[in-house]
């Protein structure tokens, strides 16, 4: 119980992105400044994403990726807005690869070193948005990042969300013990086993003093 509420504000359930063909749009179930991930791979074509709103909201989304001290992959996104009448669609912005506004950070709860992209922000009114990833060959693994709010989840959501990454990255179980949500416990359960060890001893030894 405590350790659903330790972590339960910053919940990281992570869903992978599945296409059964190119340009397939997927749609986000939540509300847009609710945070969502998605793990995604690119097969030679971008992938879409799909946000609708019925009020004003700040689109924010955010790339990561993995490397494995390989170098970069040039993500890059484009956000469009789904014209209300007539068809067609009208660009948001852009967010293009600079490796410079890239920043990499162990991240304690993979256990894992994440190169992050700078943040899209962009306000936005009521419509259906969409938001593009790619890069100039179009492959490379990600995880994108939508909203900034809390999202519902808790512990043991978190630490599924964790092994489905570790999972797509190609790591094994054992990896989930360089998560900070599996050693932290570890360490409160050894040290609570050491403590009630050591009471054990100690009283045994004044009962037999006495």
């Amino acid at each position: 119980m405590l350790l659903g509420a330790a972590f339960s504000a910053q919940a990281f359930s992570p869903v992978v992105t599945e296409i059964t063909q190119p340009y397939e749009i997927i749609t986000l179930d939540n509300e847009p400044e609710i945070q969502q991930q998605y793990l995604g791979d690119l097969q030679n074509y971008p992938v879409m994403y799909e946000i609708t709103s019925e009020e004003d909201f700040a689109l924010r989304v955010n790339i990561s990726q993995y490397t494995g001290g390989d170098e970069l992959t040039p993500f890059s996104l484009i956000a469009i807005r789904k014209n209300d009448r007539g068809g067609g669609v009208t660009e948001v912005g852009r967010l293009r690869f600079n490796a410079d506004s890239w920043t990499s950070q162990r991240d304690s709860v993979l256990g894992m070193t994440m190169w992050s992209s700078a943040d899209f922000v962009q306000a936005v009114g009521p419509g259906t948005y969409r938001i593009e990833i790619s890069t100039p060959e179009n492959q490379g693994k990600y995880l994108i990042s939508f909203g900034s709010g809390d999202s519902a989840g808790g512990y043991f959501a978190s630490l599924a969300g964790v092994r489905t990454t570790h999972q797509f990255y190609g790591y094994s179980i054992i990896k989930m013990l360089a998560s900070s949500l599996v050693y932290y416990p570890l360490g409160i359960l050894l040290l609570l086993f050491i403590m009630h060890r050591t009471w054990k001893y100690r009283a045994l030894i004044t009962k037999n003093v006495d």
